[in-house]
């Protein structure tokens, strides 16, 4: 069944029993409206933490153009640090609840959603990439180019990069 933007009506009229949230925003909605959500975390069960939202890029292309990498980085980096008020200015109509925006954004920074430990937005951690990788592997997820599951694990801290992060 795919509800789409209706599911969480769905969820508080017993239409479903569950529903994937987006913690940062359905489950604030929820916690602002005072509705008894019970969450689970992925982590609960032994999956590792991951990333959800990446910025993917060829090798090719980040050696040939590292400072267009650079500065193109910035620019995200500098968007995600004023994106509350961009959106809630730009969309009058639309984002109507400054509340839930507003505790949203306190959720996504407060909780390092957004910036990591050290504080900056963007940086990789290398060990949480390593995490996800090493359980995808010992599962099978994995698989070569044959559709058979890898055999050798990859170093996957060499999946990611903060070269190109702006300095704080």
């Amino acid at each position: 069944m795919t509800l789409g933007t209706s599911a969480y009506e769905a969820l508080a009229n017993r239409s479903v029993d569950f529903t994937l949230e987006i913690l940062t925003w359905e489950g604030v909605q929820a916690e602002l409206s005072g509705a008894k959500l019970k969450e689970f975390k992925y982590s609960d069960f032994g999956v590792p933490e991951q990333y959800t939202t990446v910025i993917v890029s060829s090798d090719a292309y980040l050696k040939g153009n590292p400072d267009t990498a650079k500065a193109f980085l910035a620019a995200v980096r500098k968007g995600y640090a004023f994106a509350a008020d961009i959106l809630i200015a730009a969309n009058p109509d639309v984002l109507t609840d400054r509340a839930l925006v507003h505790a949203s954004s306190k959720l996504l920074s407060d909780e390092h959603y957004l910036r990591g430990q050290d504080g900056a937005i963007g940086t990789f951690d290398r060990n949480k990439v390593a995490a996800v990788g090493d359980y995808l592997f010992k599962a099978g997820i994995l698989l070569d180019q044959n559709g058979k599951p890898l055999t050798t694990e990859p170093d996957f801290s060499t999946y990611v990069s903060n070269d190109y992060l702006p300095v704080n």
